[in-house]
């Protein structure tokens, strides 16, 4: 449950992330003119089964990628020798039962974003008020620097 936390944390965040890039009014009609809401999308069939294919094929190459590179500089730096780690060494190998994890998120992925989904249609539902907010928060800070003069 862990990994599909993680998961949908970072598909949150790299959004906002991408989103802080952006130059001008973040909440603008033309910011968001073009693109279905994020809730909309999140919800979309087609893309829960194309993220959760990603993410089963990501999981099964990261449970085969060699760990030897990290593990000898690691067994050095405890004082341990590096010639004794497996040089074949993986996380399928260390935990065969972690086999599982990639076919469990990838099932487990279209509910965590419905649920994301459900978040940021909260959040679109706010987006008046949010813009509101910013207005009086600019008019705000206009007047107090006007007041520093």
């Amino acid at each position: 449950m862990r990994i599909l936390a993680l998961s949908a944390a970072a598909m949150l965040a790299l959004p906002v992330a991408a989103q802080a890039q952006v130059a001008g009014d973040p909440l603008g009609d033309e910011y968001l003119a073009g693109d279905a809401p994020l809730s909309q999308q999140l919800r979309d069939p087609a893309m829960q089964d194309g993220l959760a294919a990603t993410v089963a094929v990501l999981g099964e190459i990261l449970l085969d990628l060699p760990l030897t590179p990290i593990m000898e500089p690691m067994a050095e730096a405890t004082g341990r020798d590096p010639g004794t780690v497996d040089p074949d060494l993986t996380l399928r190998k260390m935990r065969p039962d972690a086999g599982e994890l990639p076919t469990r998120a990838a099932r487990e992925l279209p509910r965590a974003m419905d649920t994301m989904a459900a978040m940021a249609g909260g959040i679109e539902a706010m987006r008046p008020a949010l813009q509101d907010l910013a207005g009086r928060l600019e008019f705000a800070f206009d007047q107090a620097r006007r007041r520093q003069r």
